[in-house]
């Protein structure tokens, strides 16, 4: 509650969706009450709160589901209650029928509701049309009441607050880069093993995960939402993703580069190529911090420089790998994967800068 009046974000989302639902709630009750026999009030009550979702868009198309499964159950119990009658065997062949309607792919979740409310108003109102009737005008009154409550208070889009997960996770990235760097340089403080990596790396992913399913939801709250224009929120979260994906990769390349340090390091005469390799490591960081997903670059140039700066760094590499002779049968596989993974390290950033608005494009 105290984070929720203190600052926006989903705890105060949360919080203004309780409310909108009281209200959508008690507004249901009235007017069906005003409208409708006492009967069905409830069901109107119940259909309010079920129309309001965490999204607009959500709440359209959760409605629209509703709706659909309610003509579907509706339907199935007036057919039964003019012909059938209410006795023990119909409300069986109901429900059986009622159940196979519920696993219509288009219902989605809200499938589940044609059985119950085939039963509902099979059973409990006696299959009589009039009271079928009433039952479908008291959800129509629930669904107006909820999303009116929606579109009245839209919820808060939080398009930035998604940017700035996306940049706190390309921090993540580019402070891994230059662990590894640092690993390279044998500086103690860095000494991890292949598992302290793969747990780092692991974590990297979840988290990923995590900014990726709000970037998501971002995106479902935008559709459709009054407080902003969806297409200008649709750029700002489709360079989103794409830094994430990016990042996402990223991870697989970094986690072989750690790899092939772990091995590397226990071989002496390789001091003067993991310096090298090294510096090659801070250039790609320095590429990343330059590209600045999600928003792109600010200076095109800078980020071009600092690639062909990193991918020349590669070259003296390459060139200090074949001088010392570790290109050998034995030894390449180990240096040939970690000068692989840098450089397609190198080139998912560039491709992502290419994509940028500012399309840096290296010559």
């Amino acid at each position: 509650m105290c984070r929720a009046m203190r600052r926006p974000g989903e705890e105060r989302d949360g919080l203004l969706l309780q409310c909108k639902g009281a209200a959508a709630a008690a507004a249901a009750w009235w007017a069906s009450a005003w409208l409708l026999p006492s009967t069905v009030t409830a069901f109107a009550t119940f259909t309010a709160l079920l129309a309001l979702q965490s999204t607009v868009y959500r709440s359209l198309w959760d409605s629209a589901q509703y709706l659909g499964a309610m003509a579907l159950g509706t339907a199935g119990a007036a057919a039964f209650g003019s012909t059938a009658g209410v006795h023990v065997w119909s409300v069986g062949v109901l429900a059986f029928i009622a159940l196979i309607g519920a696993r219509f792919q288009l219902l989605g979740r809200q499938g589940a509701q044609v059985p119950v409310v085939a039963l509902f108003a099979f059973a409990g109102g006696g299959g009589d049309v009039d009271y079928i009737g009433h039952l479908v005008a008291a959800a129509a009154i629930g669904v107006c009441c909820g999303l009116a409550a929606h579109f009245a208070v839209a919820p808060s889009p939080h398009t930035d607050t998604a940017e700035q997960m996306t940049t706190d996770l390309a921090a993540r990235a580019q402070s891994l880069l230059r662990a590894l760097a640092r690993m390279a340089e044998r500086e103690t403080a860095e000494e991890k093993s292949q598992e302290d990596w793969a747990r780092r790396i692991e974590q990297l992913a979840a988290r990923a995960a995590q900014v990726r399913a709000a970037v998501d939801r971002e995106q479902e709250n935008s559709r459709l939402n009054p407080r902003r224009p969806w297409c200008r929120a649709e750029e700002s979260l489709h360079r989103c993703h794409e830094a994430i994906d990016m990042i996402e990769r990223l991870g697989t390349h970094i986690r072989s580069v750690a790899r092939a340090l772990t091995h590397a390091r226990r071989v002496p005469e390789t001091e003067t190529v993991l310096t090298s390799y090294a510096n090659l490591l801070h250039g790609a960081a320095d590429a990343l911090e330059c590209l600045h997903p999600p928003q792109g670059p600010e200076d095109a140039d800078r980020l071009r420089g600092h690639i062909e700066d990193a991918m020349h760094r590669y070259r003296e590499v390459t060139a200090t790998v074949r001088q010392d002779r570790l290109d050998t049968p034995g030894e390449w596989p180990v240096y040939g994967a970690a000068l692989t993974e840098a450089v397609r390290i190198l080139e998912e950033i560039e491709h992502t800068g290419d994509r940028a608005p500012g399309q840096c494009r290296s010559g």
